[in-house]
C-alpha cells in the first residue's frame, strides 16, 4: 500500500511553531482564534501568493477542505466557511487543518512512499497527523487549557467536545 510520508514533526515541534506564529501576529494570549480573519487578511501577508477560494457544495462534493502547498491555494466548501463563520467547531477545525497542510506540506516535504508488509507509518511522517495537531494546537492551544475541562475548552476555543478531549489528551 501507498503513503504519503511527511518530513518528521512531533507535536512538541507542532506546538513550538504554532506559539511562534500565534506570537509573531500578536494572539498568543487569545482563547478564541479568529480562523476567518487569519486565513482572510494575515495569511496573505505570511504567505506570498496566496490564494484562498470557498467552492460550492455541487463542485467540491465530499470534500470539505482541500489544499495544495505548492500551489498555495487552500480551498474550503462553501457551506464549511458558512459554518466556521457561525462557530461550528468542526468547520472552523477543518480551515485550520488546511491551514496546518499549507504550512507543512510544501515542496519536497511530502513524498509519495510504498511500505512493507509489516511496516507502518509513523504518526510524526503522516501529513494528516501532523495537520490534525497543528490545527488542534492552533484552535486550542496547549499552553491555554493545560487545567480546563473539556466544556470549558469546547466554549472558550470554539472547537467541538471532541477536538476537545483528543487536545487534552495531547497534554497529559
Amino acid at each position: 500500500m501507498s503513503y504519503y510520508r511527511a518530513k518528521p514533526l512531533s507535536r512538541n515541534d507542532i506546538r513550538r511553531y504554532v506559539y511562534y506564529l500565534k506570537h509573531l501576529i500578536g494572539l498568543e494570549n487569545l482563547y478564541y482564534f479568529p480562523i476567518l480573519q487569519f486565513i482572510e487578511n494575515i495569511l496573505p501577508l505570511l504567505v506570498p501568493d496566496f490564494q484562498f477560494e470557498t467552492p460550492s457544495v455541487a463542485e467540491m462534493r465530499d470534500k470539505h477542505g482541500e489544499t495544495n502547498p505548492n500551489a498555495k491555494i487552500i480551498r474550503i466548501r462553501e457551506d464549511v466557511y458558512l459554518g466556521a463563520a457561525d462557530g461550528n467547531g468542526r468547520d472552523r477545525l477543518t480551515i485550520a487543518h488546511e491551514i496546518g497542510h499549507l504550512l507543512f506540506h510544501g515542496n519536497d516535504s511530502v513524498v509519495l512512499c510504498r511500505l512493507g508488509p509489516h511496516e507502518s507509518l509513523k504518526a510524526y511522517e503522516n501529513p494528516e497527523w501532523q495537520a490534525n495537531a497543528f490545527g488542534g494546537e492552533l484552535l486550542a492551544s496547549s499552553y491555554l487549557i493545560k487545567g480546563m475541562s473539556a466544556a470549558e475548552v469546547q466554549k472558550k476555543c470554539g472547537v467541538s467536545l471532541s477536538a476537545a478531549e483528543v487536545q487534552l489528551r495531547s497534554i497529559r
